[in-house]
């Protein structure tokens, strides 16, 4: 039996047609197909054919299918969640969205490539979106309203696409904690990119939300930099690394991040599970004071500029395999459109209200002046009855929840209230019409 699965252009998985292989690595072979369902119905989808050296592991299988379903229900525009699952022969096949995107390892290499480091401001809504996605899935509960515990355990550049939408998703929840677990039972250590876990994790400790927002420091400190953290001559040597090497301040790397990128990154990446971000709400929150991001146009700008020709590249490939069909299955935006200028502004994380407590939208959080510091209602996520609070709570109690809101017209109050009357009246009057007419 072969270790790793084929991935052949025009072989059907179930309702899936294969199209183009995009990856394999030491997991799973990933490529694009197109779904053919009933009436004519067809649309672009990823799939991921786990391999079946994996596979062939009954209880590994059991928990990547498990862990897969509690994945599935988290639906937000920064998750790329698992749509179906295919048992094709002896596989076992994930079946996601297609998101026409590059992942953020490929951005930041090309950049790299090119002598260059991604602006603070494309970083700064990347990670946003990231951080966002991933308390989402953090907040996930069932039906009963109970917590299901979901932890990525995998949060890396690799699982980070940044689309010509100008959006960042996470992909691949779901998969990494049954992938941890057959690397530890055929081997009896922990495989996989161990540069980005958390010390608890490379410590085999249990894991919550915490672990994750220590990945995505890790993530972020390399986006802003275009440098490795901890970079090893193998997995034990970064895992080494991760639990006690160095961890410089990205402004000694890249001077443009200045103190309050310094502040944000220490407790980001504090070891003490205490010291860090508590959820990654707190984290974005605390990253669009410290670094206002860049509206979605902007990003998907840059993501063109630089990957514009491998995206190009992959959409010939496609037009040869469908033709005119792939336009309808995957309408591509104009590039380059300039959004109204009420829609430029950030989208800030939503924010849970807490019990008793008042809504109050209030204007955009405007960037701090040089050398502020991060106000530490913004470092800390005060928790009560499970839900994360926002970041700044005022003494009587309101909670402002900063969004970013189009200016809506003021219009006079009296006009209004004379029209409303006047209505009124005359739904008054033909109703009495109606009654003598009936002859009461």
């Amino acid at each position: 039996m072969a270790a790793n699965v084929t991935f052949a252009p025009g072989q059907r998985v179930g309702n899936y047609e294969q199209l183009v292989e995009l990856a394999s690595g030491g997991t799973a072979t990933v490529g694009i197909a197109v779904y053919r369902g009933a009436a004519g119905f067809e649309r672009l989808v990823v799939l991921k054919r786990v391999h079946r050296q994996l596979t062939s592991d009954r209880e590994f299988t059991a928990m990547l299918l498990d862990e897969a379903r509690l994945a599935s229900s988290v639906r937000h525009p920064n998750v790329v969640p698992v749509i179906d699952v295919v048992r094709h022969d002896d596989e076992v096949v994930l079946v996601m969205d297609y998101v026409e995107s590059v992942s953020l390892s490929q951005l930041l290499r090309q950049a790299k490539e090119a002598g260059k480091r991604l602006p603070l401001a494309i970083v700064s809504r990347i990670l946003t979106d990231t951080l966002t996605g991933l308390h989402e899935a953090h907040e996930a509960v069932d039906i009963r309203r109970q917590p299901l515990g979901i932890v990525h355990r995998d949060v890396s550049p690799q699982n980070v696409i940044v689309g010509v939408d100008g959006a960042s998703r996470v992909i691949d929840f779901g998969i990494a904690k049954a992938t941890s677990r057959g690397a530890r039972t055929r081997a009896g250590v922990i495989k996989g990119k161990c540069a980005y876990m958390s010390p608890e994790q490379a410590d085999g400790q249990p894991l919550d939300r915490r672990s994750d927002v220590f990945a995505a420091g890790v993530v972020l400190w390399e986006a802003l930099t275009g440098a490795r953290l901890f970079r090893g001559d193998d997995d034990f040597d970064e895992m080494r690394r991760v639990a006690t090497g160095p961890i410089p301040p990205p402004s000694s790397v890249a001077p443009e991040c200045g103190p309050d990128v310094d502040a944000l990154l220490q407790h980001a990446l504090a070891r003490p599970l205490a010291d860090r971000f508590q959820t990654a709400l707190a984290f974005a929150r605390a990253l669009e004071h410290a670094i206002p991001p860049a509206p979605p146009h902007v990003v998907s700008q840059h993501v063109e500029a630089i990957c514009g020709a491998e995206l190009a590249g992959l959409h010939r490939r496609l037009l040869a395999l469908l033709g005119e069909e792939l336009e309808k299955l995957s309408p591509r935006s104009p590039r380059g459109t300039t959004l109204p200028t009420t829609m430029e502004a950030s989208a800030r994380p939503a924010a849970t209200a807490t019990r008793g407590a008042t809504l109050r939208i209030e204007p955009p959080l405007r960037a701090p002046p040089p050398g502020s510091a991060i106000p530490v209602a913004t470092l800390q996520s005060v928790e009560e009855g499970g839900a994360s609070r926002p970041s700044e709570v005022r003494e009587d109690g309101d909670v402002d929840v900063r969004a970013d809101l189009p200016g809506l017209p003021r219009r006079p109050l009296m006009p209004v209230l004379l029209v409303v009357l006047l209505a009124s009246l005359l739904a008054g009057a033909g109703g009495a019409a109606v009654w003598l007419a009936r002859g009461h």
